[in-house]
């Protein structure tokens, strides 16, 4: 009667030397899971490209220009260190890109352009009123331009429209290069023209053109990290849209 008994427990003894016996199988690290999610984010696109550095050119459209003068407001460049140029300005300004990331927000341009804190001045002749626009900052991924108005509060200056991230990128040189139109904000267009006394901006109405040439960090891979896609062209081959942009 103790055969069975005897017999069953040898089954077991063998089962489980044969478990412990056999190889534990293979488990996904934390980090190793970490990295998989990551890679994935990186092929959706999700990846900040830090910028390097460049140059933006700001330059006012003749309109615009005209109704200041008509108005007695003219316009002068104001350097890192704060201080006016003496001489007045055409209308134009060079800011260098001082820091920044690009990403592919939702097939578009995003991310976030700060520019060296120069700016410009706009001087009202007849009240000697002086508007003071400097630490300007380019939210890619809203389309805005913001500034710091005579050293206080930041405002939203103007709105542009956002281009495409494949006709943005020129991947062999490694940079992001824009041309569009800005428009100004009906908020910016009253703070300016609050601080100078006048009536020269108005909401909607051209404030800026801008052409922009931001160096990226080489050492991404672009095409991966932005999701541009196969064949994707260079920057500058196709036309951008420009909102309010001036002929």
């Amino acid at each position: 009667m103790r055969a069975r008994p005897l017999a069953t427990a040898a089954v077991l003894a063998l089962t489980t030397a044969l478990l412990a016996a056999a190889p534990a199988p293979a488990r996904l690290s934390a980090a190793a899971a970490s990295d998989g999610r990551a890679a994935t984010a990186r092929l959706a696109g999700n990846t900040e490209v830090p910028v390097r550095g460049g140059s933006a050119r700001f330059t006012a459209p003749p309109a615009l220009l005209a109704a200041l003068k008509a108005r007695g407001v003219a316009v002068a460049e104001i350097d890192t260190q704060g201080q006016i140029s003496p001489h007045y300005s055409t209308g134009g300004m060079s800011l260098g890109i001082r820091s920044g990331a690009v990403t592919n927000s939702g097939g578009k341009v995003g991310g976030e352009l700060r520019f060296t804190r120069a700016g410009i001045a706009l001087i009202n002749i007849k009240t000697e009123k002086v508007a003071r626009v400097t630490g300007f900052v380019g939210n890619l991924s809203q389309g805005t331009l913001s500034a710091v108005l005579d050293r206080g509060a930041r405002i939203t200056l103007g709105t542009f429209t956002r281009p495409r991230i494949n006709a943005s990128i020129d991947t062999e040189a490694a940079a992001l290069r824009m041309n569009t139109g800005i428009t100004v904000t009906a908020a910016g267009a009253a703070r300016l023209n609050a601080a100078l006394g006048t009536t020269s901006f108005r909401g909607g109405g051209p404030l800026l053109h801008v052409r922009i040439d931001a160096s990226l960090d080489p050492s991404v891979d672009l095409p991966t990290a932005l999701n541009l896609g196969h064949g994707a062209p260079r920057a500058g081959q196709e036309d951008q849209e420009a909102h309010g942009a001036w002929g």
